[in-house]
């Protein structure tokens, strides 16, 4: 765990000053503290100190210009150019994802208006089947009227037809009746 220290620290990991080419020879180190979670590279590797031929350690510094580890201008390129190359495919995986996304939004867009025209179809075909039911139903009722119509004019036709036979028969009789009369009017005046 890290803890701060307060400028008093005197632990035996801890550097007080450091010869450097400014003014008077010296710069004061920032405080720092062993990480003893870390466990990577750089403890599997035993890295000697050339001034004093002991193994390295790990350290982190909270003060100062200098925190963290420095990398060169090399490797900071380096990560630059790593990170363009990121940043552009992640822009060309967007720009493929954006117009999936398009298309896909288009033929959904399709599709919703394929089943409003389907749907379209098929109320206009219920319609169409609902007036071709009416129709068919006016259809057999102006059958049913013809055939009610005939059937009535053919009683008729045979109606009239017996009315003129009773007709001419009553009118043979009126002559008949006309003719006997005449013979005893004859008789009569005669």
């Amino acid at each position: 765990m890290v803890s701060w220290s307060d400028g008093s620290d005197s632990s035996e990991h801890t550097l007080e000053y450091m010869s450097s080419a400014s003014d008077d020879g010296t710069i004061k180190v920032p405080a720092s503290i062993e990480d003893s979670d870390f466990e990577g590279p750089e403890t599997e590797l035993h890295v000697l100190c050339h001034g004093h031929g002991k193994a390295s350690e790990r350290r982190v510094a909270f003060e100062g210009i200098h925190t963290g580890r420095r990398k060169s201008k090399r490797d900071r390129t380096e990560d630059n150019l790593m990170n363009y190359f990121d940043v552009h495919n992640l822009t060309q995986e967007k720009k493929k994802l954006q117009a999936s996304y398009e298309k896909l939004v288009e033929d959904v867009n399709g599709l919703l208006d394929a089943q409003e025209r389907r749907a379209e179809v098929e109320r206009k075909d219920l319609e169409s089947s609902k007036i071709q039911e009416k129709y068919d139903m006016v259809k057999n009722l102006a059958a049913a009227q013809a055939n009610v119509i005939r059937n009535m004019k053919l009683k008729l036709a045979e109606e009239r037809k017996n009315l003129q036979i009773h007709i001419d028969e009553l009118q043979k009789t009126v002559e008949e009746s006309n003719v006997k009369l005449e013979g005893i009017k004859a008789i009569i005046n005669g």
